[in-house]
Formats: C-alpha cells, sequence, structure tokens
C-alpha cells in the first residue's frame, strides 16, 4: 500500500490510516511531529493533497499550533475541486496553490483572479501563484521558452500577494518528458548542480 492521488501515485510514500479506531493517538502524534519540527526552526509547512484527509483534522490541528505559535504558515498544495480548496483554506490554511499554473490567457486570468479577489473568497482564501512546481512543467514553459518564464513570474509576482517558483526556474529549464506535465530530469530523482548565471538566465529580472 503506498499513498495516492489520482492519476498520481506515491510508491515511496506510506500512507497514515486516518479511519483507525485510535484516531486520538493519530491526531496527537501528528501534533507533536509538527511541533518537532517548530522547534527546530521550521516556520512554514507545505502540505502535499491534503484534501485526501479529513478537513476536521487539518482544523483540530492547525488550531492546536496556533495556540503556541499563532504565526505558523500552513500551505495546501491541493490541486483539487474549489469547494475542497475553500474548506481547506478555512480550517486554517493560510495559503493555497491554485489554478494559475493552468490559466494563460487574459481571458482565463482575468476570469480567475477576479473570483479570488472580487467575490467572497477574498476574506479567507489566500491563493499563492506558482509559476511551476517540482511535479508541473506546465506547457506555455514547454514551448514559449524564455520570454514565457518572464512573462508568466511577472504575472505571478503582481496578480498575487504571495508567488512561487520551483528551483531552475531562472535558468528557464523547460525540458518536458514528451506528453507530459513533468520535468524530463526531474530534481526528485536526481542531484542537480547549477550554474546561476549559465546564458539566457533570468536572475537579474527575478530579484530586482
Amino acid at each position: 500500500k503506498y499513498a495516492e492521488n489520482p492519476p498520481k501515485k506515491y510508491q515511496d510514500v506510506y500512507p497514515l490510516n486516518f479511519g483507525t479506531s485510535d484516531r486520538e493517538g493519530l491526531w496527537q502524534e501528528m501534533l507533536r511531529i509538527f511541533l518537532f519540527w517548530i522547534d527546530k526552526g521550521v516556520t512554514t509547512f507545505r502540505v502535499d493533497n491534503p484534501h485526501t484527509k479529513p478537513v476536521a483534522f487539518w482544523e483540530w490541528v492547525i488550531g492546536q499550533v496556533h495556540l503556541q505559535h499563532p504565526g505558523v504558515i500552513f500551505l495546501a498544495e491541493a490541486f483539487t475541486k474549489p469547494k475542497m480548496m475553500r474548506l481547506l483554506a478555512k480550517a486554517g490554511y493560510a495559503q493555497s496553490y491554485t489554478y494559475f499554473t493552468w490559466r494563460n490567457t487574459k481571458e482565463e486570468l482575468t476570469e480567475y483572479v477576479s473570483e479570488l479577489t472580487s467575490g467572497p473568497m477574498k476574506e479567507y482564501f489566500t491563493g499563492n501563484f506558482f509559476a511551476n512546481t517540482p511535479d508541473i512543467l506546465p506547457p506555455i514553459l514547454q514551448v514559449g521558452g524564455r520570454p514565457a518564464f518572464i512573462m508568466r513570474a511577472v504575472l505571478a509576482a503582481t496578480l498575487s500577494s504571495v508567488y512561487g517558483i520551483y528551483s531552475g526556474y531562472e535558468l528557464c529549464e523547460n525540458a518536458a518528458i514528451p506528453g507530459k506535465e513533468e520535468y524530463l530530469d526531474s530534481e526528485k530523482y536526481e542531484i542537480k548542480v547549477r550554474n546561476w548565471r549559465s546564458p539566457g538566465n533570468i536572475v537579474d529580472i527575478i530579484t530586482r
């Protein structure tokens, strides 16, 4: 048995059984783990696929953490249905991944940003605009080259109060597995050594 979020499979991750009869024991142990890392200096937790775990658990554990450490940030890596994304935000997630990664045209961006900033979501949902992620190399970056990397970074940084880029973005790395939104030479499976001043980099643009 391994963790899954169809169609993705995480065969190196052992899934916790949130349906256990010892729910209290599991929840308390998860709280202990969060507090352990906070004591080591961690102030932000990016939680992978939080929508596959009970919302009630997140509401409880984030609340318990904030009783002792109100400044700790929980970021939901949840590419899921909008209703679930809203529930996670209300449960305590200060930031969330968004669909910005796949919104490219003026019409798509206008509609999506308006949804996040003009409706009820603006009161509790903070969308983190990631231009790429360790798992996702969007088509626009695969085919658009350096201009697309610059454009998407500027859009992400100006359309949201928080944005993110994955390591290698500064070098416009866009080699993909054919037919997929995945990196060909993924850092998930190998150690990468980068020259941050290699020709064509956009480091100066990003760090302005």
